[in-house]
């Protein structure tokens, strides 16, 4: 990359990191120019040099020998290197040549095939050039005027000189090779501000600030899409915004590089060793944003590794990293390095330019004096270090403004008297937000003591994210003067916002002395994106003279200050319901993103309807005393009192129409009032109450998702049924009952199930029945060992069949049952040798045998009987097939038995079935005796003794 430093150039040092003999794979320092100025620094392929004091050629690389004296007095100010050629340009704008001629890259003619010397280039002497590149074996030019003339290799398309029409055989052929520079036609309108080269593609900047690129593609480097070779200039990326148009680019082997006015980094190409810096190493096809990436001023590529200089002169490289020409330490890992990097060796000089070659990268550091501003306290003595000048400050007695002045020769000094400041460190004493929500955006004010520093108008702010997946990210603030606040928070009608007013009875105010001098800092919370999923503490650095940071710790605290970023959210409330027993309740509310800085406060309130005869309302609230707070969990288990303990108000709404001298609303709402129930609930059968979280001491509330904080108020009411009511007593049937005062969804409620003096409770959940308005409570009956009495003891030849009901009741909150039950019957099963084997009822036969469609099965056993909720199905033993079948229970001569019409259930379920029986419409029941053939088109007609056994 090229740099011009002035006329004559700018003292500074050379630094050197690759195979070069004085760097050996480390940052060294190139102590052959130490004491000159350097004017530029140019490397590509094995090429490298640095111009010095003007017009001398300092080689980093093989130098040919006699040159300089081939070039007389002539001044070079550019160059450029291609894989066996060179072309400078003089300081009068002419060329001069030398090295390989095979692809006609010098530009002499077809009868030159190598120049040892500079030759100029005297057909083009009419025209004044104001840059130069060179490809692998190919060679371009910018004139003043903005014209582009490009010569040498053509065979890829690289020199942009080809036939429209022509496909790309025909243009290889006849234009694959130009040895006479030529103007390239698509830029005869338009001018071109710069020129890269690639290996075997060209780049170019125009103007207007538009990318067109031309040659070979098939690595992505011209950023136009896959492709493999394009002979025609096209334009690969115009700029999105007028007053951010692209400045620079520059070329690799096989890659691209381009930066916008504000310092935007795009790249694509070849990436195969990350030298895109896009974070991984697939090569892309069409040019991509670099990010993150601080604001780049200079752009350099060289081989497969790219190099960049950010506006305040850091030094960032990525890429191949193998034989250290990344400059990033003497022993670093030679695996790609992905993503721009600073150099740390050179992060505190300020760069100016620096050249990439394959194997070494050259950077230029100058020496001049910056601003200084460095903090120091009467007893601290500290090392102030600026673009490579380092000093041991005095031990100051005094506060003020000094000034700093420097000899670079030990006896010149400066004198523009460079200012800095001595003060002593302000002490931060209050900050206003501990905790900020992302989609909000409140002015952070910090409160200080002290004299405020003069040097630099505006602190700097830095918020260091604890969680190392996010950067830090630096603001700007603003001093501003100290205000008393005396502050008292009231809660508003919406509980998820607070107003905030004067008070002179409550008062929040900052205890610290008030003869003490006082200010603040005002600065921007950070706006992440995109906005993270989960809780982000913060850390904060104050810096006053924009290089020192230092940590943000109140006075008096611990340790030092941290800010939450979150969406903190109610997602429940365990149980959201409370029975009116006047009993206090425990309650857990979960909180997602939840943290604790100190100032939990829990709330509950309810707030009458308004209707149009009464605009007075009353609202009844309380308190909830924290039990535990279980950040793990997040949790936060509260008690809730008793409904009888809520405060209870009367608002009377203000307005002109309510302002009447007679007091006439107030004293309707009196009488309302001494009408109605002073004490909460208000005589209500059931209502919605809100349970309100605050993490910063009540001055604003989380919002909850959904309706996740209101808390029911109930009754308790009447079991009306259970279905199915009836299920074996070694259980798992699911049972759906209803109820009269099912008037919300809970997953909290508790079903207790008795059965012969064994009670067990089960969880339940309440939700709307399906294509119904009522809800219904649901859940799983458990399992009771059974209990025989002796007026339903077993015989012989009919063992008994029900056992005593079980009893049912609820509990809505999991915590207070009601008094109102319901029975559910338990199925008997069969015992042999003192083990349950299979469940009632127990068929034994099934005739006929043999069926097809319209076959009337018999099934008979012990133990049948109806059910509203009975289901039966017949189904393969390896599940292949199953289908429902309608039983129709009869009373027969010969026994109860079951009557089963079979419809044509396919091919499919040709073979032996099992026929299964479930009276609860859930637990399926068979026995070996169950099962017959199924043939779904049978040869033949059934027999008549078959047809007389469908019968």
């Amino acid at each position: 990359m090229r740099a011009t430093m002035g006329w004559e150039g700018m003292t500074g040092h050379l630094y050197l990191s690759g195979t070069h003999e004085q760097s050996n794979g480390e940052c060294k320092k190139y102590v052959f120019t130490q004491g000159r100025k350097i004017k530029a620094v140019y490397g590509n392929y094995s090429s490298l040099l640095a111009l010095c004091d003007g017009w001398d050629f300092e080689w980093l690389s093989t130098e040919i020998h006699g040159l300089t004296k081939s070039l007389n007095d002539v001044k070079i100010h550019q160059l450029a290197f291609g894989k066996s050629h060179t072309i400078a340009l003089s300081l009068d704008g002419h060329l001069f040549v030398w090295g390989d001629a095979q692809y006609g890259q010098l530009g002499l003619g077809g009868t030159i095939t190598t120049k040892d010397h500079p030759s100029r280039l005297s057909q083009l002497d009419h025209i004044v050039f104001s840059s130069v590149a060179c490809g692998g074996y190919h060679t371009a030019a910018l004139s003043n005027s903005g014209g582009l003339y490009t010569w040498g290799r053509n065979f890829e398309g690289q020199l942009g000189h080809s036939s429209v029409i022509a496909p790309a055989c025909v243009n290889e052929k006849l234009n694959g090779v130009f040895h006479r520079p030529k103007h390239v036609a698509a830029f005869l309108n338009e001018k071109c501000k710069q020129v890269a080269c690639g290996d075997k593609f060209t780049v170019v900047l125009t103007v207007p600030g538009e990318i067109y690129s031309f040659g070979e593609g098939q690595s992505g480097q011209l950023g136009t899409g896959r492709c493999t070779k394009v002979f025609q200039p096209k334009l690969t990326l115009a700029s999105d915004a007028p007053d951010d148009i692209f400045v620079e680019i520059a070329c690799g082997w096989a890659h691209t590089l381009a930066i916008t006015r504000a310092g935007r980094l795009y790249s694509w190409g070849f990436n195969q060793y990350g030298q895109l810096g896009v974070g991984d190493t697939k090569t892309r096809f069409l040019p991509q944003q670099v990010t993150p990436c601080m604001p780049v001023m200079h752009v350099s590529a060289g081989g497969n590794y790219s190099a960049a200089i950010t506006r305040e002169g850091r030094l960032l490289t990525w890429g191949n990293a193998c034989h250290g020409k990344l400059a990033h330490a003497a022993n670093a890992d030679t695996s790609p390095v992905p993503a721009p990097t600073l150099v740390e060796s050179l992060k505190d000089m300020y760069v100016q330019s620096v050249a990439c070659s394959w194997n070494n990268i050259l950077i230029f550091a100058p020496t001049w004096v910056n601003s200084i501003y460095v903090f120091i306290t009467n007893d601290t003595i500290k090392l102030a270090m600026r673009q490579g000048v380092s000093c041991v400050l005095p031990k100051f007695s005094v506060t003020g403004e000094f000034a700093v002045e420097v000899a670079m020769n030990g006896k010149h000094f400066t004198t523009n008297g460079t200012p800095f400041e001595v003060f002593v460190a302000p002490t931060i004493t209050h900050i206003s937000h501990q905790e900020i929500r992302f989609d909000q955006t409140p002015p952070v004010h910090l409160t200080l003591t002290g004299d405020k520093p003069k040097a630099h108008d505006r602190p700097l702010i830095k918020w260091i994210p604890l969680n190392p997946q996010f950067a830090p990210i630096q603001v700007a603030g603003a001093y501003g003067r100290y205000e008393r606040r005396n502050l008292i928070f009231q809660v508003q009608e919406k509980p998820t916002s607070v107003e905030v007013t004067p008070s002179k009875e409550n008062q929040e105010v900052d205890p610290s002395d008030d003869h003490i001098a006082k200010f603040s800092i005002v600065f921007a919370p950070p706006a992440f994106n995109p906005t993270p999923s989960e809780l982000v503490p913060c850390h904060l650095q104050v810096s006053f003279n924009g290089q020192d940071f230092d940590l943000v710790q109140l006075q008096g605290a611990p340790s030092p200050q941290i800010v939450y970023f979150h969406n903190a959210t109610i997602t429940r409330c365990t149980p959201n319901s409370m029975p009116l027993n006047d009993k206090a309740l425990t309650v857990a509310i979960h909180v997602n993103q939840m943290f604790d800085i100190g100032a939990l406060v829990c709330k509950a309130t309810y707030r009458e309807p308004h209707t149009e005869n009464a605009p007075w309302h009353r609202v009844a609230t309380a308190n909830l005393s924290i039990l535990s707070v279980k950040l793990d969990d997040q949790i936060i288990v509260c008690t809730v009192p008793a409904w009888s303990e809520w405060a209870v108000h009367t608002i009377v709404p203000e307005g002109d129409q309510f302002d009447s001298e007679d007091n006439t609303c107030q004293k309707m709402a009196d009488a309302n009032s001494s009408s109605t129930p002073s004490t909460f609930p208000f005589d209500l059968e059931s209502f919605q109450a809100q349970v309100l979280v605050s993490v910063n001491g009540g001055a604003t509330f989380l919002p909850p998702i959904g309706g996740s904080n209101v808390l029911h108020g109930y009754s308790h009411g009447t079991l009306t049924d259970v279905s199915p009511s009836s299920g074996p007593i070694t259980g798992g049937t699911v049972v759906s009952m209803g109820a009269s005062h099912l008037g919300f969804d809970t997953d909290d409620a508790l079903v207790s199930v008795e059965y012969d003096g064994d009670l067990q409770t089960v969880p339940s959940f309440v939700r709307q029945a399906v294509e119904s308005a009522h809800s219904i409570v649901t859940f799983q009956v458990p399992s009771f060992v059974p209990v025989d009495h002796d007026d339903n003891i077993a015989t012989a030849v009919q063992p008994a069949m029900a056992f005593n009901p079980a009893t049912i009741r609820l509990a809505l909150s999991g915590t207070s049952f009601g008094e109102s039950t319901v029975p559910f019957e338990f199925y008997r099963t069969t015992f042999i040798a003192s083990s349950i084997c299979v469940w009632n009822p127990h068929i034994r036969s099934i005739e006929p045998q043999l069926a097809a469609p319209g076959t009337m099965l018999t099934l008979t056993g012990s133990y049948l009987k109806s059910a509203q909720w009975m289901k039966c199905k017949v189904e393969k033993a390896d599940g292949s097939f199953s289908a429902q079948v309608e039983a129709e229970y009869r009373e027969d001569k010969a026994g109860p038995c079951y009557k089963v019409e079979l419809q044509q259930l396919g091919a499919i379920a040709d073979g032996e079935l099992r026929f299964y029986v479930a009276l609860n419409g859930q637990q399926y029941v068979t026995s070996d005796f169950a099962k017959f053939n199924y043939v779904d088109q049978p040869e033949v007609p059934l027999g008549k003794d078959d047809k007389r056994k469908q019968h």
